[in-house]
């Protein structure tokens, strides 16, 4: 009787409120961040795309940890090879079935957001996993990746 009094405590002492918060979070996400990403990350950084400007696309819209990642050289070369595959850029819209959704490591500390862009050439489309992460008050991207049959294969975007 008493160990099933404990389980109740511990439930109702952390379990719900742990669920709470996480419903919290994905309805903040959704409601708050999702809108903020497409606003000031996905649809300037297409632009930027779309108008060529590549270097500046990096340096405004790539985060310090991507940037250490991947030169600008590597960027420019990928940014070649996409439009050399898909053609030039149409647009990037959000995947419907996979909104940008809160992340984070409770170990590491590392807090990020991660969602599926559909990319669109006017030769072909693909699927686009981004990471985002908010560094000095701004969503940057983190982390790229072709989402290809259940797997994503490393790629810049």
């Amino acid at each position: 009787m008493f160990w099933q009094k404990a389980l109740l405590l511990v439930f109702l002492g952390i379990v719900v409120p742990l669920a709470g918060y996480g419903l919290y979070v994905h309805y903040r996400t959704a409601t708050q961040i999702v809108p903020q990403i497409r606003e000031t990350l996905v649809e300037p950084y297409v632009r930027a795309l779309q108008a060529g400007d590549y270097a500046a696309a990096y340096q405004q819209f790539t985060s310090a940890a991507f940037k250490a990642a991947h030169p600008l050289a590597a960027y420019l070369e990928a940014q070649r090879i996409n439009q050399a595959e898909f053609g030039p850029l149409a647009e990037v819209v959000l995947q419907d079935s996979e909104p940008f959704q809160s992340a984070g490591n409770l170990f590491s500390g590392r807090r990020y957001y991660w969602g599926g862009l559909v990319w669109r050439g006017q030769h072909r489309e693909t699927w686009v996993y981004w990471e985002v992460v908010r560094e000095a008050g701004a969503f940057k991207i983190d982390a790229m990746a072709e989402r290809f049959h259940e797997r994503l294969d490393p790629r810049l975007f």
